[in-house]
């Protein structure tokens, strides 16, 4: 159900969550790519009581419950698509995370829901967004609960962590601004200490090395801006800390990019405290890449 061209959009369901959000955005890009989506729902059907005695769950039940969470996502989307852009659907089991981001390898997007800080009575613990876009082998991205998409945010954002380190983010999000017909921001935050950036970095200082990181990161990313002639693109150095800098910026744009990191010895990807914060608070859809190109392996990784 996965192997088209192009790939599909994949979308997590769950069974006890609106994933209106989640569902809305996957339909925006569904249509932007020309691309099917693709739904599933994972059972785990084995669950510990508080005394920490597993329950036998009846299969049967279980499986009821997940179809009927896909058949309702199902219908929303093929109403909202139509015939020509196809929906399936997919009942999985086993752990979450790993089921969804084996699931990812045949996608090209996964699509994740979830609260985000704020809403009155909710404890957002993101167990299910942070893990996947940590392992998936494609980009994923996180929508917030109640999220719609506006005609008033016409920007992509890229968060550029340093020169020559994310051309697989900024490539990321030209092509999304290229979808959308919409402005790229190419955005480096700097901060590198209360007490030091305060004796060193006056206004002056603080715009001069502003002009310096942008002359910097607009010789390094040339190449790759030159092959999107059509997207407009502005490059920026901020005076700020990162997580900071990046949780403002989703209050105003459709969409941010940014690069996970990775482990330096085999204990596989991680997100980073700025991508977890993102992710948190963010307010507008956000995207996590790989930002090592899917051809590259090191010695750690082999």
């Amino acid at each position: 159900m996965l192997e088209t061209t192009p790939r599909k959009i994949l979308v997590g369901v769950t069974g006890d969550e609106d994933v209106q959000a989640a569902l809305g955005f996957a339909a925006a890009e569904a249509r932007r790519r020309g691309a099917g989506v693709h739904l599933v729902h994972v059972l785990h059907p084995v669950l510990i009581s508080p005394d920490g005695v597993p329950l036998t769950v009846e299969e049967r039940a279980v499986r009821k419950f997940g179809r009927k969470a896909l058949d309702h996502a199902a219908l929303a989307l093929e109403h909202e698509l139509g015939e020509e852009l196809p929906v399936s659907t997919e009942l999985a089991h086993g752990p979450v995370t790993r089921v969804l981001a084996d699931i990812a390898q045949h996608a090209g997007l996964v699509v994740l829901q979830h609260q985000r800080m704020g809403q009155r009575g909710l404890v957002p613990t993101l167990s299910t967004t942070n893990p996947v876009a940590a392992l998936s082998p494609v980009p994923v991205v996180a929508v917030p609960a109640g999220w719609s998409e506006s005609s008033d945010r016409q920007t992509v954002t890229a968060a550029v962590h340093e020169p020559g380190g994310s051309h697989e983010i900024v490539r990321a999000a030209l092509e999304e601004a290229h979808l959308r017909g919409a402005t790229l921001r190419l955005l480096h935050a700097w901060h590198y200490s209360d007490v030091y950036d305060d004796l060193i970095f006056d206004a002056e200082g603080v715009a001069r090395h502003d002009a310096e990181q942008v002359q910097a990161m607009t010789a390094d990313l040339a190449p790759l801006l030159a092959e999107y002639p059509d997207v407009e693109t502005e490059v920026v150095a901020r005076h700020a800390r990162a997580g900071q800098a990046l949780v403002d910026e989703t209050q105003q744009v459709a969409l941010l990019v940014v690069g996970r990191h990775r482990h330096a010895i085999p204990l596989g990807p991680h997100l980073g405290s700025v991508v977890r914060a993102v992710l948190r608070l963010g307010t507008c859809p956000v995207m996590v890449v790989d930002p090592v190109p899917p051809s590259t392996t090191t010695i750690e990784e082999a």
